[in-house]
């Protein structure tokens, strides 16, 4: 038995061939939907597009760590922040009198728009001095 070794043309034609159009474009295509590139081997390996993979919930899901505070906060933070390329701050919502800032650095925001799940501590505020952590993600 010969082994043949297909170039990139060759094995889309292969792939659309036996796998069907519709299939194999869902399999190969990056995770955005404009400005992705594409694997370093034409696998699973690339970076998705301007707008991000799958569709994230908006505004982000959020959780708040259970602390010993007695009081919880919000932190709605828009979808479309995941865009940016700069640092993001949120003020949560008033609780007990005070509120806080969370911050979201670009790492994060690229790290949630991949699909992944950030944890991020609050601005210390209130009476006593206290902060809260939260888990933030693209879907529930």
């Amino acid at each position: 038995m010969t082994s043949k070794t297909f170039d990139r043309k060759q094995f889309l034609t292969l792939t659309f061939t036996l796998l069907g159009g519709g299939l194999a474009v869902a399999a190969c295509s990056s995770s955005g939907t404009s400005g992705g590139t594409g694997g370093t081997t034409g696998t699973t390996t690339g970076s998705g597009g301007t707008t991000g993979g799958a569709a994230c919930a908006d505004p982000l899901p959020e959780t708040q760590v259970a602390d010993s505070t007695g009081h919880t906060h919000t932190v709605t933070i828009p979808a479309s922040d995941l865009n940016a390329t700069a640092d993001q701050m949120v003020d949560t919502s008033v609780a007990f009198g005070h509120t806080h800032s969370v911050t979201l650095t670009a790492a994060n925001l690229s790290a949630i728009k991949a699909g992944g799940q950030v944890m991020v501590t609050s601005t210390s505020a209130g009476t006593p001095a206290h902060s809260h952590t939260y888990m933030v993600s693209c879907t529930a």
